[in-house]
Formats: C-alpha cells, sequence, structure tokens
C-alpha cells in the first residue's frame, strides 16, 4: 500500500516512527511528542479492543479540547473502531438520542470519575477506556488497519429541520483530505497548526489530522470564545503557524485590526476561513493590516469537509462583494445544476452538487434520506458513482471559479422582489459600528419580512432606527430590514458558526 493510499491513523503510526521526539500535541495544561501519543493512543486501543470494539463499531469521544482528545481520537481508530463526534456537555437527553442513534455502546473518557459521570447521565453501562494514565500503560498493541471503505467517524448536523442527521465519513475520503490539504496549505513539521474548532465539530479534524499526518505541532487554545483580540497573544507566545477560523470571527478580527492597528502575531503564516461567507472588504482590511494570505474554505461533513478553495490576492480585491466559493480541490467533482439536473452554462445559476472521494458515506444507518440527498452521478462516466445535493446556490464564472449567491432556501421575496438574504447582511455588515450580522425571514402579522440582528463594536451602542435610516441611504428600500435588533454579541454554535435557533424573537409592533 502506497502513502497516497493510507489511511490517517497509519499515516500517523509511521509519522510517529520517524519523528518520535517531535511535538504532536500541545494542550493547556501537558504536551505529547508524537512516541507519547503513539503509545497512549495504543493502550486506548488495545482496552477498546479487548472490550470487543471493531470495524464499524462507534465509540463517543467523551473528553473535551486537549491531549486528551488527541489521544482518544487516535485509540479509536488504532482499535478499528470509529469516532462518535460529540460534545460530552451536551444535554443528557440529545446525548442519548444520538448515542442511540449511532448505536454506540462504547466510551473513552479522561478516567474513572469521568466515564462514571457519563454513563449516569446517560442511563446506561458502556464499555469504556481512560486517557490518562495511559502513559503507564506501555502497549505493543498493533493498530488495526482499515478494511477498504471502513467507517472512519459519524458526526450529526443538525439540518434546517434541527432533527440531528448522522453523517457516516469513511477512511478513504479522510486520507484524501488530509492528503490534499496539508499540500494545499504547504504543511510540514515546522508546522505549530492552531486547535480552534470545538472537539466534536469535524473542523477540528481539518485543524488536526493533515498536521500530525506531516509532522507538524496541533496547539489547543483552552477557550475558543475568547475575542480575536484576546486570542492574538496566546498565537504569538506559542509560535502559531496556521489557523483555521470560522469567517464571521475572522471578519470581526480584521475590523478590529483596522480600527485598531497593530502588528499581528509574526509567526502566523496563513490563515484558513470557513463555515460562512466572507466579504471582500473584509480581505482588504486584512491585507491593509498586513495580514498573511487567506484561503477561504467551502464544503460540509458531508463532503468530510472541505470541498473547494479559494485564495484572493491583495491586488485582485474590488468592491465588496461575496469571497467566491474558488475551484474544487483534487477529486471533488463540482456541478451547477438547475432544476432538471442538467449543467447550467457558465454565468448561469444554479444548485451546487459535489462528487468524487470526498463524499461521505451516506447518513448512518437511513437509508432514506441518504437516497434522497445522495444521488446517482450521470456526469461521471462509469456506474455507481453519486453526488451530494448541497442546497447552496451559485454560478460558475468563464474561469472555473464558483461563487456563492445563497441557500435555495434563503431567497425571500419581499413586495415583489427577490432578495437574497447575503445581499442584505453584506449592506448591513458596511454601516459604521457593525462588526457581526445575520439577517432571516420572518413571518410578522401574515407577511413575510427580513429581519437582521447585529453586534456592535466594542463601547458602541447603535441606534437601530438610525441604522436603518443609514441603510435606508444607501440601498434600495427591498434591502432595508423590517426589523433590525442590536445585540451586545451574536449567538454561536461551539463550532464558531451563527446559531440562528438561539436569537430572540423579533419585537411586536
Amino acid at each position: 500500500m502506497t502513502a497516497t493510499e493510507l489511511p490517517v491513523p497509519l499515516l500517523i503510526a509511521r509519522q510517529a516512527a520517524a519523528t518520535p521526539d517531535a511535538t504532536a500535541a500541545l494542550g493547556p495544561e501537558d504536551e505529547l511528542t508524537y512516541r507519547q501519543l503513539d503509545q497512549r493512543a495504543r493502550a486506548v486501543a488495545r482496552e477498546l479492543a479487548a472490550a470487543g470494539a471493531g470495524p464499524e463499531d462507534t465509540v463517543l469521544v467523551g473528553v473535551g479540547r486537549g491531549t486528551d482528545w488527541a489521544v482518544a481520537v487516535l485509540g479509536i481508530w488504532y482499535s478499528g473502531a470509529a469516532l462518535l463526534l460529540a460534545d460530552p456537555a451536551t444535554p443528557d437527553e440529545r446525548l442519548r438520542t444520538l448515542l442511540a442513534a449511532a448505536g454506540t455502546r462504547y466510551l473513552v473518557a479522561a478516567d474513572h470519575a469521568a466515564a462514571a459521570d457519563l454513563q449516569l447521565r446517560l442511563g446506561t453501562e458502556l464499555f469504556w477506556a481512560a486517557t490518562s494514565g495511559a502513559e503507564t500503560r506501555v502497549s505493543d498493541f498493533e493498530p488495526v488497519r482499515p478494511a477498504p471503505g471502513a467507517l472512519a467517524y459519524v458526526l450529526f448536523t443538525s439540518g434546517s429541520t434541527g432533527a440531528p442527521k448522522p453523517v457516516a465519513v469513511g477512511h478513504p475520503g479522510l486520507a484524501r483530505q488530509a492528503r490534499v490539504l496539508a499540500e494545499h496549505y504547504g504543511l510540514t513539521g515546522a508546522d505549530r497548526v492552531l486547535q480552534f474548532a470545538a472537539p466534536a465539530f469535524d473542523v477540528s479534524l481539518e485543524e488536526a489530522l493533515p498536521t500530525w499526518c506531516t509532522g507538524g505541532a496541533a496547539v489547543f487554545v483552552a477557550d475558543n470564545m475568547v475575542s480575536p483580540g484576546e486570542l492574538e497573544p496566546f498565537l504569538a507566545g506559542q509560535r502559531i503557524s496556521v489557523v483555521n477560523l470560522p469567517t464571521p470571527y475572522w471578519a470581526q478580527w480584521a475590523k478590529d485590526v483596522e480600527r485598531r492597528p497593530r502588528p499581528l502575531p509574526a509567526a502566523l503564516r496563513r490563515v484558513v476561513i470557513g463555515s460562512d461567507a466572507g466579504r471582500t472588504a473584509d480581505l482588504r482590511r486584512w491585507y491593509d493590516a498586513g495580514g498573511p494570505p487567506v484561503i477561504s474554505a467551502y464544503g460540509l461533513t458531508e463532503s468530510t469537509i472541505t470541498a473547494t478553495c479559494h485564495e484572493a490576492r491583495a491586488d485582485a480585491l474590488d468592491g465588496d462583494e461575496v469571497i467566491p466559493l474558488g475551484v474544487p480541490l483534487p477529486g471533488v467533482r463540482a456541478y451547477v445544476l438547475d432544476e432538471e439536473l442538467s449543467e447550467a452554462a457558465d454565468g448561469e445559476a444554479g444548485e451546487l452538487y459535489l462528487g468524487g472521494a470526498c463524499l461521505a458515506r451516506g447518513y448512518h444507518g437511513r437509508p432514506a434520506p441518504t437516497a434522497e440527498r445522495f444521488v446517482p452521478d450521470p456526469f461521471a462516466g462509469e456506474p455507481g458513482q453519486r453526488m451530494y445535493r448541497t442546497g447552496d446556490r451559485v454560478r460558475r464564472s468563464a474561469d472555473g471559479t464558483l461563487r456563492f449567491l445563497g441557500r435555495a432556501d434563503d431567497q425571500v421575496k419581499v413586495r415583489g422582489h427577490r432578495v437574497e438574504l447575503k445581499e442584505v447582511e453584506a449592506a448591513v455588515g458596511a454601516l459604521p459600528d457593525v462588526v457581526d450580522v445575520v439577517a432571516r425571514a420572518v413571518t410578522h402579522l401574515g407577511e413575510v419580512q427580513v429581519a437582521a440582528y447585529v453586534a456592535a463594536a466594542p463601547g458602541r451602542a447603535p441606534d437601530p432606527a438610525a441604522l436603518r435610516r443609514e441603510l435606508s441611504a444607501r440601498v434600495p428600500a427591498h434591502l432595508v430590514p423590517a426589523h433590525l435588533t442590536v445585540l451586545p454579541r451574536l449567538p454561536r454554535t461551539p463550532g464558531g458558526k451563527l446559531d440562528p435557533r438561539a436569537l430572540p424573537e423579533i419585537a411586536a409592533g
């Protein structure tokens, strides 16, 4: 088996053999060399395998951010089993629902007390292994080689209805993703990559796995809810070279650096942004402040995280528009299709479908929703290929660049005008003192209207009526939200995405 075909856990094991004394993971309280990570993971794997865990079994990753998380992830894979990525702090009822849907009977926890607490909350007994003390349990356990197409992890996404959907990702797609992104981001053993995403969010894997496959160090921040200004000293002190941040968080950073000019952390050479559409105005702010190159990444859990990338040069920015989705990564097929599943011409709008090795296996144990979203690919040229319906509206430029237009379900008709919510967000976000914004369609007094929620710059408390008046002087009336609410900060998920369902109800009247 060649290096390009090896699954991620075996690539990491090979890296541990090649650079055993290099730092692999650095957490708030301790750090692990590659030898220590490998040995502790083998000890966890031995316990899981002895309890019966193996291929196609899911194991709950019951630890938070830090080196224990690194040990749990690799230990589960070494046992041959798959990860169930879920936040241990999730409310008990939802956590029980997730475990039942994934058929999970195994757990990795920090220690006996943590395992007992989780089992009490879940109301069931699980076979478990502990990450603590694993350093004393030297093990010669040989990592299990995953079979072709074997399950790597299950991650639940909320979906538009709020019902959790268990996405099942296989080892081949994960190995491709780690290999391609390591090359695309230029990762080497000298890199120190920030672990910013929540451990139950798949971007945490995108931060760690390409890093470990190339011998770099994954550095965990203790709290990913700190402001960008508060994060900067950590980046500088830890000599972080690459960060992967939610786009709204990075946009706040760009605006803050514009308001308070200052040198950015010297070792930072690459910024990756994703999870939401960004604006070229924020790119211009960033580059004017001397920021390093930014790659805007697009993808979904169903596409094994990142599927397309775009890097905009500082001298190629004009006006304020949505940052393009860019072009597909190697091995990814991207189609822009109309309602009849015919390819749209360049420049015409259509829905984005993704195909290729990036695709997840489907929804774990749910053949009906899998068949609905993962459909046969008539363009692949070989039988059995699939494509995933993203629900995102895009158009392809003549040079092949994909440009985001909005969600298929995010287009609203206001007084006869078709309004894209992203266009409203761009208009509101350009107002002075506004650092973050989300626009939503709401039904008020029987009429579909647009509501915008904004977070103001620190120390500023703009009047919503004044903001609407200023906006009315800049854009057509149909782009002015009927409701505008100013909040101290917009609610976010543990992964850093905006959480629209946590927004307050619009005021009556």
